[in-house]
């Protein structure tokens, strides 16, 4: 499967989650800037979507039912297996995503990413994390994945040390195999 083909797997998966799911979606669109501003396009985005106004209660709301809370932890449970299989790092939990990025565009915002830089991979992450109140990062090769792990440390670490950084509380990492089993377990019934 190609990753146009998976995005649309996943969308069609996600949507037996979630009412609102969209690949290619432009989170800026409805602001006509035209080629003035880098307008950046999210792989998948689950609504709703935050377009004029900020949706912080129905985020919140979507946090606290029990599916879509399923299927976050099965997110954060392969994110932590990956950060202390692949790199020694931080692990994350719930409770920090769930106060996490209140203005966000999206409720989870997916980014796939193959054969790009590590720049394109530094621009993915923090696209991600700022436009979704859960940011994922699915990595298709294995190096992709170690390199956004190895991102999101050093970004942790400049934190650790008083640099100016990017906080990445939300982002949770994933193999194109384990974001697929999660999607594969949606289960609603």
């Amino acid at each position: 499967m190609g990753v146009k083909e998976y995005q649309q797997y996943c969308k069609d998966k996600l949507l037996s989650l979630y009412d609102s799911v969209d690949v290619e979606w432009n989170p800026f669109k409805k602001f006509n800037v035209g080629n003035k501003q880098y307008c950046p396009r999210l792989d998948i985005a689950v609504g709703p979507f935050a377009i004029n106004t900020r949706l912080e209660s129905q985020y919140n709301r979507l946090l606290s039912e029990r599916e879509s809370r399923k299927f976050i932890d099965s997110l954060i449970k392969f994110n932590n297996d990956n950060v202390r299989n692949i790199v020694t790092g931080s692990e994350t939990n719930f409770e920090m995503m769930k106060y996490f990025n209140y203005n966000a565009r999206c409720f989870i915002c997916v980014e796939i990413e193959n054969k790009v830089s590590r720049k394109h991979i530094v621009g993915g992450l923090i696209n991600a994390s700022a436009l979704g109140r859960i940011a994922v990062l699915v990595a298709w090769t294995p190096d992709k994945l170690k390199a956004f792990l190895k991102l999101k440390n050093y970004l942790n670490f400049l934190s650790s040390v008083e640099k100016n950084s990017f906080k990445t509380d939300n982002v949770l990492i994933l193999s194109k195999e384990q974001f697929k089993i999660v999607v594969d377990a949606i289960n609603i019934g």
